[in-house]
């Protein structure tokens, strides 16, 4: 009998191709209708998922989901589903630390001021502090492949890397020290830059607060490129008001996009980007690698790539079989 695999969201035929060959069933949809109707007999399916569509499916044994985030993913019957879920992690890690770093690099050089001087055509040196990043102590929260992926960059730039995790695999040799989540204040304490990494679960939202905030140094910069609603917001924004932090780059948001006359799109001190830290040339080749590479695995009846923990929504358990290798061809 054969091994059925339903793919809503599109890949390149090139990749199709590639799955084509591992002797596996290739149905493709381009709508809920086609998905209800094909997913009844399919072992395997990659897209978006709705508990409509699970209840319909009776044999479904791995869903691969199609971003490495899934705060917005999962429900009560797919937590509780025996299928296997798995996600993105790993694809994003390195370009999205090279984003946390554009940021520090931005805000320890004042280069967002000097910009905009630039386009008001005004040649003024003066009156920019400039941090220079080197013995600094950066904090960074979540281990997960971003977290890992920035703390590594930190230390090549001779910072003290500092961490929080709930599950650390141990310190690596260009990590000071990595603290439990109940230490998260002393790390905050210590930072002269701090980066949130972490995915939004019910531990995780708004775990950035007032309180949080107001231990941190007023010499601080505040960086999150991990999802919007771990930080709240306003208490970001009236710290930064009241010249409690040196500043902030934030990629996510809340709400996105950030409201028209927020406050944070015109303070010197903060950099606004829209939700594009993950994005890069290197990202689609990198998604139909992976993609292709646990299909073989599931044909094989080997261990998934980047199996997530339903109940707490991301990847948990890392070893050599289940992290996703960029050089797989």
């Amino acid at each position: 009998m054969s091994t059925k695999m339903v793919f809503w969201s599109k890949m390149p035929e090139a990749w199709m191709a590639e799955v084509r060959e591992l002797e596996i069933e290739v149905c493709e949809v381009t709508d809920e209708a086609e998905a209800m109707q094909e997913i009844v007999d399919a072992d395997a399916y990659y897209g978006r998922m709705s508990p409509e569509l699970l209840a319909a499916a009776k044999k479904v044994r791995w869903i691969q989901a199609t971003s490495a985030g899934l705060d917005n993913y999962f429900f009560p019957e797919l937590r509780a589903h025996s299928a296997e879920v798995t996600n993105m992690r790993g694809i994003y890690s390195d370009v999205i630390a090279e984003h946390v770093f554009a940021f520090l690099l931005t805000l320890s050089r004042g280069m967002q001021i000097y910009h905009r001087r630039q386009l008001e055509g005004r040649w003024a040196p003066q009156g920019v502090d400039v941090v220079h990043v080197a013995g600094k102590t950066i904090g960074v929260l979540g281990l997960g492949g971003i977290g890992l992926a920035v703390a590594k960059r930190a230390a090549a730039f001779g910072m003290r890397v500092l961490a929080v995790d709930p599950a650390p695999k141990g310190t690596l040799d260009y990590m000071e020290q990595v603290y439990p989540p109940q230490d998260l204040e002393k790390v905050l304490s210590e930072s002269d830059c701090f980066v949130v990494c972490v995915p939004h679960t019910s531990e995780t939202d708004r775990l950035i607060d007032a309180r949080a905030l107001a231990v941190m140094k007023k010499t601080a910069f505040f960086i999150n490129i991990g999802r919007g609603k771990v930080v709240d917001l306003a208490a970001l924004t009236s710290a930064l008001q009241a010249g409690n932090l040196a500043g902030a780059a934030l990629d996510v948001f809340e709400e996105e996009p950030l409201a028209e006359g927020h406050p944070l799109w015109s303070m010197e001190n903060v950099i606004v980007t829209p939700h594009v830290a993950a994005y890069s040339d290197e990202i689609e080749p990198r998604r139909y690698r992976m993609i292709v590479e646990n299909v073989r695995r599931f044909c094989a009846g080997e261990q998934l790539l980047n199996v997530v923990d339903k109940q707490v929504g991301y990847v948990v358990k890392k070893n050599d079989s289940d992290v996703f290798d960029h050089s797989l061809k």
